[in-house]
């Protein structure tokens, strides 16, 4: 199916590689913050992608109206309908709603529960048309860090937390695992997607932390103190958070921690799966691990978060 993403502008290329990863797609068209893919997989999970649409129709604006009186709505309406604008219109949506009107046999409005939700989608010279399939009413502000019972001022938050999930491509029923998983973010996100956790963090009372938010969102993860580079179980994904600043493993500096870090995250990884990482600079894995790619994503004057995507080659592959 052909879809209309319309981006957060929050991190537009974060939301935009969290939508093709999940869509397995490279092949795609960008307009400003619509993004226009075909791809049957179930995107609705998505952090950064405020709208899914079903893509109707693109057309110049100042051929919007004829574009409408062309267009066979007949074929996609059911009992009501409604119309609403997204972007900077040079319309009202009564005055579009008034064109789908004149071509449907027994035209009814509903404002409220329409059966057809129908979305206009304005950049600076394009009009994106499609049917709504699903607005993200995702309550991350409930997850906010300062709510659960084990809080840390370091925590991420739980969308960035999501958009990581996503980007590692696991799926429901998968392992996934966070081998500095501090106060549990990155689980609770993964964990509310349906996913098999597994968090480990050498500090005792980051686990207890992790502990006591699983319980509040009534999640279960098999979870372990210790050294995160003495980890043997494999896992269908590794997203994590990595140390900096000042690191809880004294005995090594941060370099060596990265360095052996990725050299485990290798071990760890199934074949053919992805490695997410956050570190506080620009870095790159090395060639046993294929780079994907690297979003940055500005915190505050002290902090940008650099996010490195990479995978094991599958079996057979060099």
């Amino acid at each position: 199916m052909k879809l209309i993403l319309l981006l957060s502008l929050e991190h537009l290329k974060l939301a935009r590689e969290e939508a093709l990863a999940l869509s397995g797609k490279r092949d795609y068209f960008q307009d400003d913050n619509v993004l226009l893919l075909e791809t049957n997989n179930d995107l609705k999970r998505l952090a950064f992608t405020r709208k899914i649409l079903q893509h109707l129709f693109t057309c110049n604006t100042k051929d919007l109206e004829k574009a409408i009186r062309n267009f066979s709505w007949q074929r996609f309406y059911k009992k009501s309908f409604r119309v609403r604008i997204n972007g900077k219109p040079l319309f009202e949506e009564r005055e579009l709603a008034s064109i789908i009107w004149h071509t449907l046999s027994k035209p009814k409005v509903d404002l409220e529960n329409p059966r057809m939700d129908v979305q206009f989608v304005f950049t600076d010279k394009k009009v994106y048309a499609g049917l709504l399939l699903n607005e993200n009413c995702e309550k991350f502000h409930e997850r906010m860090p300062h709510l659960r019972r084990g809080f840390h001022p370091t925590s991420m938050k739980p969308k960035l937390a999501r958009a990581l999930v996503n980007l590692s491509r696991v799926k429901k029923g998968q392992t996934l695992l966070d081998p500095f998983c501090g106060t549990g973010g990155i689980l609770i996100e993964a964990g509310l997607i349906g996913c098999k956790l597994r968090g480990n963090d050498i500090d005792s009372r980051m686990i207890e932390y992790t502990k006591k938010n699983l319980e509040q969102f009534r999640l279960k993860a098999k979870l372990t103190r210790g050294d995160a580079l003495k980890l043997k179980e494999k896992a269908d994904a590794i997203v994590t958070d990595l140390p900096y600043g000042r690191c809880s493993y004294h005995t090594i500096n941060l370099n060596t921690l990265y360095k052996r870090f990725f050299e485990k995250a290798y071990g760890l990884l199934k074949p053919g799966k992805y490695l997410v990482a956050v570190f506080p600079k620009k870095i790159k894995p090395p060639k046993s691990l294929k780079f994907e790619n690297e979003i940055s994503v500005y915190v505050h004057s002290g902090l940008t978060r650099h996010i490195i995507i990479a995978k094991k080659p599958s079996k057979g592959t060099a």
